[in-house]
């Protein structure tokens, strides 16, 4: 039997990494935190979320959203587009005037998910547009040119004509190339992210 000194000896600490807690040491426990905490990082955009903000673009402005090259022009109101639109009773029409140029080789008509109004009374933010019409010659739904640009309105029915927002938040939608091949090759575009936002003014164009 070992004598005890008068040195005030004790019994050594054990390192902090063997220290165990319900069965587990803290080491286990801190890789497991660290997992569980990357895991939340990841589902809400993780460390990359500064990347995957979305530009917030003036009017006028160039955007790149894969198959199309947009230009938001003006948000316009205006009473009724007859023959091609017509609001509900006591409503109104709000347009967003864009120019549309296809970056592909296929012409195509206007998506009618590429373009979304956020915040608008009386419109959710996941409403597709009644419809949309180019410029030039007033045709609905009309076919693009490729590498031509056209002016192309987007057309929401707003209900009521005496509550028109002084102003609109709008996204772009962008667009992915894919190439599949089950039995021979075939292209298409799907959406894959928000390319922009802009928020717009408003003009009254109802006289």
């Amino acid at each position: 039997m070992q004598e005890q000194t008068g040195s005030g000896d004790r019994e050594e600490l054990p390192e902090l990494q063997d220290i165990k807690v319900r069965g587990r040491s803290l080491r286990t426990w801190g890789i497991s935190a660290a997992a569980v905490l990357l895991a939340i990082s990841a589902a809400f955009g993780g460390l990359k979320k500064a990347e995957a903000e979305v530009p917030q673009v003036a009017a006028g402005t160039a955007i790149d959203a894969g198959q199309f090259e947009v230009t938001i022009q003006r948000v316009v109101v205006v009473k009724d587009l007859k023959p091609l639109f017509q609001p509900d009773e006591g409503g109104a029409l709000i347009a967003v005037v864009t120019k549309l140029k296809v970056t592909d080789d296929t012409g195509v008509s206007p998506p009618s998910d590429l373009i979304r109004l956020i915040g608008v009374p009386g419109i959710k933010d996941t409403d597709p547009p009644v419809g949309t019409t180019n410029l030039r010659d007033a045709t609905r739904n009309p076919v693009l040119t490729p590498g031509y640009g056209e002016d192309v309105a987007y057309v929401w029915k707003l209900p009521k004509a005496n509550s028109l927002p002084a102003d609109v938040n709008l996204t772009v939608q962008h667009y992915e190339h894919i190439e599949e091949s089950l039995l021979d090759s075939h292209e298409k575009w799907m959406p894959d992210a928000v390319a922009a936002e802009s928020n717009v003014k408003v003009k009254d164009n109802r006289k």
